[in-house]
Formats: C-alpha cells, structure tokens, sequence
C-alpha cells in the first residue's frame, strides 16, 4: 500500500514542530479500497438529503438540484460498474435518478417554451420540483451521468421504457441546435463535445463522433487564430485560456487566463481517445501537438502540487477560491491523467495522477477543520457573488465524490502516480507567471483586470499543504515587495495592485538556465526578472526560485532622499513574528523598531505553517518591525507584515536580498540563508 507523500510530509513536519497529527493529516492509501472509502465517506455526508418520496437529493437553501442528482447518479452508476459493496451502492437510485431526471419539469419539452439567452427546448432545467433556469453546463453533466446510468442498464434492473428514455432524452439535446455544431458558447466547445459522445455512448450512432470532431477542429484553429474578426484567438502568448476572447490587440490584464475554466473546457478532450477508437478520423498531427501544448499549460500554469488549484481567473473574486469549481475543475486532470494521445509524455500522466489524488488529501484537511465536516462555499474568506453559502457545502462534497469515484472507475487506483518536479508557466502578453513546487506555490501577476492585486513580485505564497502563509493575493502594505516614500508619500511600489500611480513603468521577464521557456520542469535556475521605474525613481526585483523557496534580491535608487520599506506578509489574525539573533536566539518581532545589525533573519509564524525569512543582505542602518494592516478582499487574513525599514539618499542605490523558505509546522530557525 503506498502513503502519499504529502500525507508523510504533513506528518513529518508536524512532528519536528511539536504538533501531534490530527486524524485529517493521518497518512491515506490511495489504492482502489482508499478511493472508494472517501466516496463513502461523502455519500454518507449526504445521505440526509435524499429524498426517497421524491426519488431526488434536496439542496439546502434551493430546490436546483438537477446537477446534485446528476453528480450523485453518476457515483451510483460507478459503483455499480464497478461491483463496489459500500455506502455509495444504490442501484434502485440509478433507476429512480434516471427516471425522474428524464422526465419535465427537469426535462422539458415542446410545447413548453422558455426565453432568455441559454432558454433552450428540448432541454434540461435546473430543478425535479418546478421548470427551473437553463444553462449550456447543465445539459452535460446530466446526460453524462444519465449515459454512466444507461451502461449499467442490466446491472442495477432498468426497466426498458426508462433505458430508451434516456437514449432518446440525450440524443434530442444533441441534435437541437442549441448543442449541435456549429453552436459553440464563446470557446467552450467542451459542452457540445460532451453531449455528442454521450449520445454516441448510448447511440453508437458515428454521426456524434463527426460533431465532437468538428468541435475540436475549430476549437483548435482558434487557438492559433481569431475566428471572429477584431476578437484574439482563444489563447494568450502562453496557451492560457482566455474565458471570453477580447478585442484585438488586448494585452496584459484582458488575456489573462481563467484557471477553472481552462480546466473545464480541458475537460472536453477526455473522450478523444474514445472516440479515435471508435472509428473517428484522428485530427492532423499540427493539431494533436498542439492540444499536447495546451494540455502541459494546463497542468503546470494551473495545478499546485497540494492538488489545489494556482488560481487566478479573468473572472476575479467571483469565482475565485469558490470550492464547487476547484471540484469542477478537476474534470481537467482527469483528462490530463487518462489521455494516451493526447498527453505530452507518460511522466506528465502520472504527475496528474498526482495532482488528482492529492485533490482528495487536501479535500480530507480542509473539511475536517470545519464543524459540519464539509467544505463552506469559498476558501480562504473570499466569497463572491457566485457563492452559495447554504447550498454549496453538499453541493462541492457531491462533486469530490463524483470525482473519486470516476477515479476509481478509470482504475487509478494501480495506477502509477509519482511526485512532480518543479513546475512554471509564463504567460508573458498577459503578465503571469505561476510557480509550483513540492514544498510551496505561488504566482506573479502585472496587473488583474478586476481586482486589487499585481505588480512584479509574488502576489501570494502558499505552503506545502495548500494554505496560505503570506496572503491571498494582496497588494501595496498587505503584500510581498518594496515601496519608496517621500516626505510621507508613498511615490513609488513593487506591488501596487490598482494604484497605477505608484507604479510607474513596470516590466517582468522570466528565464530558465538563462533561456526563455514559457513554460517546464525545473530544480533551479528559475528566474523573474521585475522593473518599477518611475519619475521619482526604481526598484528593481529579481527572483530566484528553487525547489525548497525563493530567494528575492531587491536594489532601489531614488531621486530625492527617501525612506524604502521591504513588506513580508503573514497569513492569520494571530500571526506572529520573531527576529532570530546572531546567537541562536529569538526575539518577538514589535510594532517599535529594532535595529536590524546582528539579526539573521525572521520566522513568520502564520495561522497554519509559515516562512523563514534570510536576511542574507541588509543595509547596514536598516530597522525592523511588525506592522498592522488593514485587510483586503483579496487577502482576507492578512493582518501583520513584518518590514524592513531603510533610509535612501538622493542618487544613491541600496540592495537588500532575503531567502523565503515555506514551512508546514511553525519555522525553526534554520537554513536561512545559502
């Protein structure tokens, strides 16, 4: 039996900290018995919903269950498919989910018509109890799940009449022009694509594999070109996604990608290798490497080794950080994992078999801090206007069972996962770069269209195990970097988020080994090379990322005598930290300045885990303190940022270099610099 080694890392790291390990941080066996006892485990989480006069799950707070009881119809039906004898076994639910899943008002049909911009018919509604709203996301995962029911037809005793329903429910959405090519939803041609090869799976009709192939024949002339003249293509410089294509010419904030929907629409290519096998014409081999292309972006632009997304999206806090799309957006490394012809390489397979396992590691830690046992709708406090705090708890537990379950079905359980380098992604006309490693992640943004965070330095920084040790995403005194005042004005910042005024001029170029990959596995020698430059003067950044932290060398230069502050962010209300003296010993870091000669370096103790901080190069008058902030929607629980105060004649240059070293446990003071 093989124990993740995240899980031995948690333990590891807890241990040396003095911390005993909870019961969410035990050590799990991700064989197929481990995959479908956290699918029981969720089942047995929702089970007080299923409404058995019904035949439905009930969400709290609505009566939209449609997609609920499309998630849970497909845990039934893989359970079933795969002979499992556990809590999540129903197949007198497969029947009844199917039945009333076929049937208005959550399928309705002429004469019933409806009005809106997704109003379709035929067509699936949001809700069993009344005609309720339609959107193209719907359609799918029901006749997914209802084609999962289908296939197990003898197993769990489907009547005939409820086995032909489903044939012809699926296949009349197919045909209709709502989902029949050439009906696409700004680039998001999964959902076509996932209708076509459901209906072929209870079909067998080849008329569906033309459609899903016409789908990824355009989807992939649109990466490479605009289809729609004065619009970009569907990708940026660096094959991320951008969610609606822009106007021409967009650069910087406007092409950045959407990291849960790129998983999504990702998700469309998992019936490729299907339906080639079936008899479908395989695109040209220009395409097939391009989707290769997409899909290592995909993977190392959006994926952070803890199994949770690097997460920034076009769409801001609205969906950001909502943990129904983290569970949605793992349908991407599924796909990631399962490709045979369309993954970039076997090790890029089992890294994803990885990512997807360890999705339910950190699912097991994050819900188990919560009284309920389940996930709340946002992480991290940042709730959007997308969130359903009532609903979305069950909801996002559905789509993790969903998840393991398909899991289980595929086999992963034997199969091969193994521990992934270092991975980037750059997305240079966009302005992100985005870092993951065995021991943190963290990503660099110029500037966000919505929200306020970006400048040259990282946004954020997270730990090993997926939470969060600087911040969320913050900007100006609540974030990572370096800013320059004059007679108490602040003239010119590193990280300004919004305030373009402070920013100046700002450029980031990132190189590996001195070349100038968009992306790729690395160990060392990655590189992110950042400019302020302004009337009053310039800060230069250049950071060094390794597997075990980054290493941040700053210099500042000033027109007029100035006073520099260096920020270093702590995650938590009750965040702590401690000056390590040149003896060894450690000293509770205060809002009054200490001289900052004969100190080491920091250790800032978050609210999980932390970051030890070499003070490796310091001016020789530099103070230190810890300061109080107000927080931001963007960075919730940033409160306390430790500084480093310096003062900067006019026309001369400062260098201060530091060594950020995540930890899981409280930092000890150790390795701090070199």
């Amino acid at each position: 039996m093989r124990r993740p080694l995240l899980a031995l890392l948690l333990l590891a790291a807890l241990l040396a900290g003095g911390l005993a390990p909870s019961p969410a941080r035990a050590a799990k066996q991700w064989d197929q018995a481990g995959l479908w006892d956290f699918v029981d485990r969720r089942q047995a989480q929702i089970e007080p919903r299923w409404q058995a006069g019904r035949s439905t799950y009930l969400p709290v707070g609505n009566d939209d269950d449609v997609r609920l009881d499309a998630n849970m119809l497909a845990v039934h039906a893989a359970a079933a498919r795969s002979r499992h004898k556990g809590a999540s076994r129903h197949d007198d639910r497969v029947v009844a989910l199917a039945d009333v899943l076929t049937r208005a008002p959550a399928f309705l049909t002429p004469p019933e018509s409806r009005n809106g911009g997704q109003a379709h018919i035929p067509g699936w509604s949001s809700s069993t109890s009344s005609p309720g709203a339609q959107h193209v996301a719907i359609d799918p995962q029901v006749a997914s799940a209802l084609a999962s029911a289908w296939e197990v037809r003898k197993a769990v005793g489907m009547p005939d009449d409820v086995a032909d329903r489903i044939v012809e429910r699926i296949r009349s959405v197919a045909d209709s022009g709502f989902y029949r090519y050439p009906a696409m939803l700004l680039n998001q041609f999964n959902w076509q694509g996932d209708m076509a090869m459901a209906a072929y799976k209870v079909s067998g009709d080849p008329q569906y594999l033309e459609q899903y192939r016409l789908q990824l024949m355009r989807f992939v002339q649109g990466t490479r070109a605009p289809l729609t003249e004065g619009r970009t293509a569907f990708l940026n410089g660096g094959l991320g996604l951008i969610y609606s294509p822009r106007a021409a010419g967009s650069l910087g904030p406007a092409l950045l990608s959407s990291s849960e929907y790129e998983n999504l629409i990702y998700s469309g290519l998992r019936h490729y290798d299907l339906a080639v096998a079936a008899g479908m014409a395989p695109l040209s081999p220009d395409d097939e490497a391009r989707l290769k292309l997409w899909g290592q972006r995909t993977l190392y632009g959006d994926w952070t080794h803890a199994g949770t997304l690097n997460w920034d999206t076009s769409l801001g806090t609205r969906r950001w950080h909502l943990t129904r799309y983290w569970a949605f957006a793992l349908q991407g490394v599924e796909t990631l994992a399962t490709n045979t012809r369309l993954t970039g390489s076997a090790p890029e397979a089992a890294w994803a078999t990885w990512i997807a396992q360890r999705a339910l590691e950190t699912y097991d830690i994050y819900a188990g801090r919560q009284r309920t046992g389940l996930l709340e709708t946002g992480l991290w406090g940042v709730v959007g206007r997308d969130a359903s705090a009532e609903a979305d708890p069950i909801f996002t537990a559905a789509r993790f069972a969903s998840h393991a379950a398909r899991l289980a079905q595929l086999g992963f359980g034997s199969r091969k996962d193994v521990l992934p380098p270092g991975w980037f992604a750059w997305d240079p006309d966009a302005g992100r770069l985005a870092v993951s490693t065995k021991r943190y992640s963290t990503g660099l943004l110029l500037r966000h269209p919505t929200d306020d965070i970006g400048g040259i330095e990282m946004s954020r920084l997270f730990g090993a195990a997926g939470d969060p040790v600087s911040g969320t995403g913050g900007s100006a005194r609540s974030a990572f970097g370096l800013d320059l005042t004059v007679r108490g004005r602040v003239v010119l910042d590193s990280e300004p988020g919004r305030n373009l005024r402070q920013a100046g001029t700002q450029q980031l170029r990132v190189t590996l080994g001195g070349g100038l990959p968009l992306r790729g596995t690395f160990t060392e020698g990655l590189r992110a090379y950042g400019t302020s430059k302004g009337s009053a003067g310039t800060i230069r950044v250049d950071q060094r990322f390794d597997q075990d932290g980054v290493d941040v060398l700053r210099s500042v230069k000033s027109i007029e005598d100035a006073d520099a502050t260096v920020r270093l962010p702590a995650w938590g209300s009750a965040a702590r930290v401690s000056a390590v003296m040149a003896d060894g010993t450690t000293v509770r870091l205060a809002s009054k300045p200490i001289p900052a000669k004969g100190v080491r370096g920091l250790l800032v103790d978050a609210r999980r885990g932390g970051y030890r901080v070499g003070l490796c190069r310091l001016p020789a008058d530099a103070r230190l303190r810890l300061a109080s902030v107000a927080p931001l929607s963007t960075s919730t629980s940033t409160r306390r940022v430790a500084q480093v105060l310096f003062p900067v004649p006019a026309g001369a240059s400062r260098r201060i270099d530091v060594r950020l070293a995540p930890t899981i446990a409280r930092p000890l003071a150790e390795k701090l610099c070199g």
